[in-house]
């Protein structure tokens, strides 16, 4: 089956996305991100603004010296006035899951209602160079990368707000494999060597019974999760890291899902740079749009024309994916408000040091910005999440 997509793109998938050992690929990329700045034509802080919000008085992190003393501090009355009107965003997956927030937002007339008049979606590979140089206004992508390039870059790049903060592990296998038994000297690929995709699977399969460097050959591969499920079922490796929304057409081709597991983590999410020195206020206006679309979509009543909504667009969702509605917008997965648990940052960042994947010594509270989520939070009435008194 072919991927899903709104145009033929490069990557599919997000647990099972490739991630090609991504802080040396791409934190690689920020000494020639001003080379980069001026790839999207048309793109970022030029052209109509809505008045751009001066920068915060402190600091913009999520420090103790950068949090507010307290909920009362925090306004959830956004000036329309200070709002940029039209931004470019970036997002790396062509998947509807990583769209349809913003076109939801769109249809529903949530941004004007918050002072955007139109947002336009570039699916990049890697959105954060033109995002550090400028021509895109906020990204959406993995989380440990953005932290990891706002340390390396310098550049005031800001981590925002989580927007899947679940993380499915799970392991696909072709035919006549029912038990960790028979995978005995099976070939299994969680995608690059050096990624959390290969990291977690070794780990699923320890966590049932089978040791990865002693029972089965683990292999490196590229493409995404889409191409390890084709894998699996054209033969070429035993079993492969894939998603939830790929059990159905694995059953259908005979094999099935042997393992897997579900865990909250922060594992993507949008973040700015220049639009946040510059406009907070859009910063703010623009998740209290996006969060207020999620709410909207994570409720599973909105189903049927959340995924009309998407198929106007052009987005192409089989059946099988369709399906997997419930489990990729439940409000734990596709976070409906935004936040985190800090204890879950803190055991994230840690294991992505661990793999190389996030520099040494990184606080991801130096290169966190809770304050537009915050006031996003009480525009809509939602807690605030994560709590100050957590922070």
């Amino acid at each position: 089956m072919p991927p899903p997509s709104h145009r033929p793109r490069p990557r599919i998938g997000r647990a099972g996305v490739k991630r090609m050992n991504r802080f040396t690929r791409r934190i690689g990329a920020v000494g020639v991100l001003l080379l980069l700045a001026g790839s999207l034509a048309g793109c970022g802080s030029g052209g109509d603004s809505g008045g751009a919000g001066g920068a915060s008085s402190g600091p913009m992190d999520a420090t103790k010296a950068g949090l507010p003393k307290s909920a009362d501090d925090i306004s959830g009355t956004i000036d329309k006035t200070k709002v940029k009107k039209n931004l470019v965003v970036g997002v790396d997956n062509p998947y509807y899951l990583f769209h349809h927030d913003i076109d939801v937002a769109l249809a529903k007339g949530y941004f004007k209602e918050f002072g955007i008049d139109s947002v336009d979606i570039k699916t990049i590979e890697d959105p954060l160079p033109p995002l550090i140089g400028g021509s895109l206004d906020l990204a959406l992508y993995d989380t440990d990368t953005a932290i990891a390039a706002a340390k390396k870059s310098g550049q005031g790049l800001r981590f925002l707000s989580v927007y899947l903060g679940g993380e499915a592990n799970v392991l696909g296998v072709g035919k006549g494999i029912n038990t960790g038994a028979d995978l005995k000297g099976k070939t299994i690929t969680g995608g690059q060597f050096g990624s959390r995709n290969d990291a977690i699977i070794r780990q699923l399969l320890r966590d049932n019974g089978v040791e990865p460097d002693r029972d089965v050959k683990i292999v490196s591969t590229g493409g995404q999760s889409n191409e390890r499920l084709q894998s699996v079922i054209a033969g070429t490796v035993d079993g492969a890291s894939i998603q939830l929304r790929h059990r159905t057409v694995l059953e259908k081709a005979g094999g099935k899902v042997l393992f897997e597991e579900t865990r909250e983590v922060p594992q993507s999410g949008w973040s700015a740079n220049k639009l946040l020195q510059e406009s907070p206020e859009t910063v703010t206006a623009f998740l209290a749009a996006t969060l207020k679309a999620r709410q909207f979509i994570t409720d599973q009543a909105n189903k049927d024309e959340v995924l009309t909504i998407m198929r106007d667009k052009k987005f192409e969702i089989p059946t099988e994916y369709a399906d997997a509605y419930a489990a990729e917008n439940a409000p734990d997965y596709h976070v409906s408000d935004g936040g985190f648990k800090p204890a879950d940052m803190d055991k994230f960042i840690s294991d992505q040091i661990t793999y190389k994947t996030v520099p040494d010594g990184t606080d991801w509270r130096q290169y966190t910005y809770l304050l537009p989520l915050w006031r996003a939070q009480k525009a809509l009435g939602l807690p605030l999440n994560p709590a100050l008194a957590d922070m």
